[in-house]
């Protein structure tokens, strides 16, 4: 594959993924557990027999090292667990975006963690002020004009889904660089979609509780399993494994305002300035971050 069509399907990845945040948190009040276990599995159905036909090597004859399937794949599933349980079991739709704001600090992150990885220049007072500019954005969109009594109501009832996103941010950001440096030609993403789903359906079967699957739920549940997960994880492995990993980093810094809109727009809710100023901010830090790092070869 080429740098500019892996660049392309980068490109591809961070639009479907706009729809993220909204779509989880739909299918996720029919039922937190089995409806993304569902999308999930669905997902990595589709694309392991997009890798079947293909004629990609199973994950035991491929060329990747057990770093990939262990610490990458460990590393995807947990993302795929505390992001969508992050977002089910919020208070409310209106605390969703700012929740989602948590998690795309993943492209910040995806820099910082670089220097462990890769040969790399590092400006570090410019990557700690680009992390600090996104932790205040989150600050921002959560609590805006709030009085201090109000802050701490929040703090106690939402500190629970903003850690797991935290954690997803962090997550995904190991899993991105584990995969550009040891991935190789191997495709692990249908494997661990399918494993991600698997667990999800056993968490439901013993939580019990009907699952939740209704017409109204087809269009959503549909969108989010092939254009959210299936397409999404695929092209954006393409892009960070043989496309420009500094440009994606670039362009993953507009995710929290399309989210935004794309939230806002299929909620139905009102923007308020907190939560636009955090958009803004939160892309500003990711900006600064990939002011303070330099990976030969992406520049």
């Amino acid at each position: 594959m080429t740098m500019a069509s892996a660049n392309f399907l980068g490109v591809l990845s961070l639009l479907c993924w706009s729809m993220n945040v909204a779509l989880t948190r739909v299918i996720g009040e029919a039922h937190p557990l089995g409806m993304p276990g569902l999308s999930f599995l669905t997902a990595g159905i589709i694309l392991i027999g997009l890798d079947a036909v293909k004629k990609r090597p199973l994950p035991w004859n491929s060329d990747a090292g057990p770093a990939f399937w262990l610490l990458g794949g460990g590393a995807f599933v947990l993302y795929l667990v505390l992001y969508a349980i992050g977002l089910s079991f919020s208070d409310s739709r209106e605390v969703v975006l700012p929740l989602g704001l948590v998690n795309y600090c993943w492209p910040s992150l995806m820099l910082v963690m670089m220097p462990f990885f890769f040969t790399v220049r590092v400006r570090w007072p410019v990557l700690a002020a680009g992390m600090i500019l996104c932790i205040v954005g989150v600050g921002c969109s959560l609590l805006w004009g709030m009085s201090l009594r109000q802050v701490a109501a929040v703090a106690a009832s939402t500190w629970q889904p903003f850690l797991m996103m935290a954690g997803s941010a962090v997550l995904w950001a190991f899993y991105s660089n584990v995969a550009r440096k040891w991935g190789n030609t191997a495709s692990g993403t249908g494997w661990f979609m399918l494993t991600a789903g698997l667990a999800f359906l056993a968490m439901w079967l013993v939580a019990g509780g009907p699952l939740g699957l209704s017409a109204a739920m087809l269009a959503p549940l549909a969108l989010h399993a092939l254009v959210v997960n299936a397409a999404a994880y695929l092209f954006w492995d393409c892009g960070v494994r043989w496309g420009d990993m500094g440009l994606m980093g670039v362009l993953a810094n507009f995710l929290p305002v399309g989210s935004v809109l794309f939230g806002l727009w299929y909620f139905g809710n009102n923007s308020t300035t907190g939560l636009w100023l955090g958009g803004i901010l939160v892309t500003l830090g990711a900006v600064l971050c990939r002011k303070g790092i330099h990976l030969p070869g992406t520049e």
